[in-house]
């Protein structure tokens, strides 16, 4: 509980709750620093290092020696990339069923996102426009480790798909016996990915990054992964193309009395069980907070029992009091949380006051697994306050958009002095000579 603006750990029915704060204390504050300052520890960014470089150096070799070592199966350069035969697996009906109507709305979500080319004329003949065009290979990742996201093949390719992407490769870790989860090569086989790598982790974003033996380089990396991960794709940025920062799951919920505490204890551990989670649970009323709480305990108690959940609540969940529901916005865009639920009477009111999240949800139909499976918007996001400056994967992040300048004689003699006294005062003659020598002719 929450006394004097310090936190008190308190048991409730028996299991620890949540840390509380108050959201004007310095309890508050000093979380908000912690969190900017361990997005990339020193001993993580070394150690990715090394392997980027070592992959960078040994190639096949290196994918190999680091497959063995964690994930504890003996890979060979010829088994790096699946066979045809492989990748032709049975699955369930059920799961082909679920995954297609999945993917279809995901397709039509992307689909709205398209850009569209455009030029324009001025008066004095000069023509200005823009032109679209996707990268030609993109690498997605889908990660495997804690959990096979089958999910997450629907979320990178289709966007990638609807941008244009010719060549489009699926890198994926494989399990003790080298086999890649059954689900993900279904939804590979849905979306039409006949290119597969059994490789994961750092070694993997960098084998897509240069290119091995066996792995093509690629022009763009997305897809969602552990700390390891997310800090290769950042190391790597400017070699290749990145979607964003997408590392560990991110979750924060905005609710009042309206809400129901049954539903939201649910929400919260929903995403509570991705490995690595962090979740925050923000209002106005200490009632609110403690009716959640005990719903949390009693479902930790019978229904969702696994020790990782428990722990996961007792060491990175925590709820944060603010004086009025209105507050709690200004509380979201200081967290910036990867997903952001909002369960309230002034749903509307508060989001026109987000700035910072990943994705939106707004009222009790509304859970955050929606979008983690099958409502429309990829669901690979910003996380570690990345939602500050960046944006969700989307077709954009597979496309390059280019300026067209075509000026007519006329049009760029009224212009061309313009020129000539910028160049001169950034001291390029070169540059204004470019206009002085079409002046001469």
């Amino acid at each position: 509980m929450l006394k004097n603006g310090k936190i008190y750990i308190v048991t409730i029915l028996g299991v620890t709750a949540l840390k509380r704060i108050y959201a004007n204390k310095n309890d508050f504050s000093e979380m908000i620093a912690a969190r900017n300052d361990d997005i990339a520890p020193d001993s993580l960014r070394v150690t990715v290092s090394d392997i980027i470089s070592t992959v960078r150096k040994n190639g096949d070799t290196a994918l190999c020696d680091f497959t063995k070592e964690f994930d504890k199966f003996d890979l060979t350069p010829q088994k790096i990339r699946l066979s045809e035969m492989e990748m032709d697996i049975d699955c369930e009906n059920e799961l082909i069923d679920a995954l297609i109507q999945a993917a279809g709305n995901i397709r039509n979500y992307h689909e709205k996102q398209k850009r569209k080319e455009w030029f324009s004329e001025s008066e004095t003949g000069a023509e200005l426009g823009e032109i679209i065009r996707p990268v030609k290979h993109a690498g997605l990742y889908v990660p495997a480790g804690t959990a096979p996201l089958v999910s997450t093949v629907l979320m990178t390719v289709i966007p990638a798909q609807v941008a244009g992407v010719e060549e489009i490769c699926v890198v994926t870790p494989p399990d003790k016996n080298g086999n890649v989860n059954p689900g993900i090569l279904a939804a590979c086989k849905i979306c039409g990915i006949k290119e597969i790598y059994r490789i994961g982790s750092a070694w993997a974003i960098a084998a897509l990054a240069f290119g091995t033996e066996s792995v093509k380089k690629v022009d763009v990396i997305a897809g969602p992964g552990n700390r390891f991960v997310t800090e290769a794709k950042r190391q790597l940025y400017g070699y290749v193309g990145i979607d964003l920062i997408a590392g560990p799951s991110e979750s924060l919920i905005i609710a009042d009395e309206s809400a129901n505490p049954k539903w939201v204890a649910a929400d919260i551990l929903s995403q509570a069980e991705h490995a690595g989670s962090t979740t925050f649970l923000v209002s106005d009323s200490p009632a609110v907070l403690d009716s959640i709480e005990n719903s949390i305990n009693e479902l930790l108690r019978t229904t969702l029992t696994a020790n990782s959940l428990k722990k996961a609540v007792k060491e990175t969940l925590t709820s944060v009091l603010v004086d009025s529901i209105s507050e709690a916005a200004e509380v979201t865009n200081k967290i910036a949380p990867e997903h952001l639920q909002i369960i309230t009477k002034e749903n509307e009111k508060i989001l026109k006051n987000i700035r910072n999240a990943g994705a939106i949800f707004l009222g009790p139909y509304s859970p955050v697994p929606l979008g983690d499976f099958c409502a429309g918007p990829s669901h690979v996001l910003p996380t570690a306050c990345a939602a500050t400056f960046m944006s969700g994967l989307s077709t954009d992040t597979f496309i390059k958009r280019m300026g067209v300048i075509n000026f007519s004689e006329k049009s760029f003699k009224t212009i061309s002095k313009t020129m000539q006294i910028i160049a001169e005062k950034e001291q390029l003659p070169a540059h204004k000579y470019t206009a002085t020598v079409r002046n001469l002719d």
